[in-house]
């Protein structure tokens, strides 16, 4: 195994979040209060189709509205998350952190696609069930 992008996976530059969210209990609101807690000094984008802002900061509605960014963090459901990760892997994004879980396993499964939607844009991944 190389090293290959995994500095923009353990210290991005830049972060989305798939699955953000206004909601208070909510995983997505809780990834975003972390971030922006832990002092995350890059730019922060996020990915809601219902919202077009979360805690004052913009929201798009999909992924391919994404600038290049470093890092995708996942808090969507999981039939979302194989076209998120194709999308960003198009989009240059590097890796990303799925904390979704649901995604089942083996041959068929979501979290099959998920790979191969990483695999060929050279994503790496961390997760799913993070």
């Amino acid at each position: 195994m190389t090293t290959f992008r995994l500095d923009q996976l353990l210290s991005p530059r830049s972060v989305a979040l798939a699955g953000a969210s206004p909601r208070e209990h909510s995983v997505g609101r809780k990834i975003l209060k972390n971030l922006k807690a832990g002092g995350f000094a890059g730019p922060i984008h996020l990915i809601n189709p219902n919202y077009a802002e979360i805690e004052g900061i913009a929201a798009t509605k999909d992924a391919s509205q994404l600038p290049p960014i470093d890092l995708m963090v996942v808090a969507s459901p999981p039939a979302t998350v194989p076209d998120l990760i194709a999308t960003a892997g198009e989009r240059g994004c590097a890796g990303a952190v799925i904390i979704t879980a649901g995604l089942g396993q083996g041959a068929g499964s979501l979290a099959e696609a998920t790979e191969h939607a990483a695999r060929a844009h050279g994503m790496r991944l961390i997760g799913p069930n993070c």
